[in-house]
C-alpha cells in the first residue's frame, strides 16, 4: 500500500515581493509543513493587483510606508535573514518569473526562486536585468541556452498567467498566497496558520485529501 503524501501547499509568489522573500524563510522555519508538499506557483504580482486591487490607494501613504519597512526589518530579525537596510522596490518581474515557471519544470522553481531573491533583497541586484537573470540561472545549474528560449516561449507565459487566474479564482488577490485544500492564507504573517492547518490535516489522519 502506497505511503500517504502530505498535504499540499499552494505557494503562489513573485521573487520581486519582499514579503514572499520572509515568507519563505519563515515557512522553512515552522517545523510542521515539513510534512507539506509545497508547490511552488510563479505569478506576476502586479497582473493580479491591476486585476482586484483597482481601488487601492497607490502610491501608499508615507506613514504607512514606513510602518511596513519597520516591520520587514523586524521580521528580517526574527527570522535571521539578510536583509539590506533600503530593500528594493519591485523590479519588472515578468522575465524572472517566466524563468521561474521553467526551471520549475525541471524540479528547480524553489532554488531558482530562493535564489534570486536573496540576491534582490540580501545583495540588491536588480531581477529586471537580463545579464542578472543569467548569473542566477547558472547558479541554480539549469542548462546553458534555455532562459532567452523560455523567455519567448508561449507556453511558459500561459502557465504564468494561468497560474495567476488561478490565484484569483480561488480568492486570491495578491502574493505571498497560501493555499491548503480551499482555504487561503496572505502575507508572511499567515505562515502560522498555515502551520496550523497542516498540523490539523496531518493530526485528522487526512493526509492526501486536501
Amino acid at each position: 500500500m502506497a505511503e500517504p503524501r502530505g498535504p499540499a501547499i499552494d505557494f503562489f509568489f513573485d521573487c520581486t515581493c519582499l514579503w514572499a522573500y520572509l515568507a519563505v524563510a519563515h515557512l522553512k522555519a515552522c517545523p510542521a509543513t515539513a510534512g507539506a508538499t509545497i508547490n511552488w506557483r510563479p505569478v506576476v504580482a502586479g497582473d493580479v493587483f491591476r486585476h482586484v486591487n483597482a481601488a487601492a490607494e497607490w502610491p501608499m501613504p508615507e506613514i504607512k510606508q514606513a510602518y511596513y519597512r519597520r516591520d520587514a526589518a523586524l521580521w528580517a530579525d526574527f527570522l535571521d535573514l539578510p536583509l539590506l537596510e533600503d530593500p528594493p522596490a519591485a523590479a519588472d518581474s515578468r522575465s524572472c518569473m517566466l524563468a521561474c515557471v521553467t526551471a520549475g519544470r525541471w524540479g528547480l522553481a524553489e532554488a531558482f526562486a530562493r535564489e534570486a531573491m536573496h540576491d534582490a533583497f540580501a545583495l540588491g541586484r536588480d531581477l529586471g536585468d537580463r545579464a542578472v537573470l543569467a548569473d542566477i540561472w547558472r547558479q541554480t545549474e539549469l542548462a546553458d541556452g534555455l532562459l532567452e528560449d523560455c523567455l519567448v516561449r508561449a507556453d511558459v507565459a500561459a502557465e504564468l498567467e494561468a497560474n495567476a487566474v488561478e490565484l484569483m479564482a480561488r480568492g486570491g488577490f495578491g502574493v505571498p498566497s497560501f493555499l491548503v485544500g480551499d482555504a487561503i492564507y496572505f502575507g508572511n504573517d499567515a505562515v502560522p496558520l498555515v502551520e496550523r492547518a497542516v498540523g490539523d490535516v496531518i493530526r485528522l489522519g487526512r493526509a492526501g485529501v486536501l
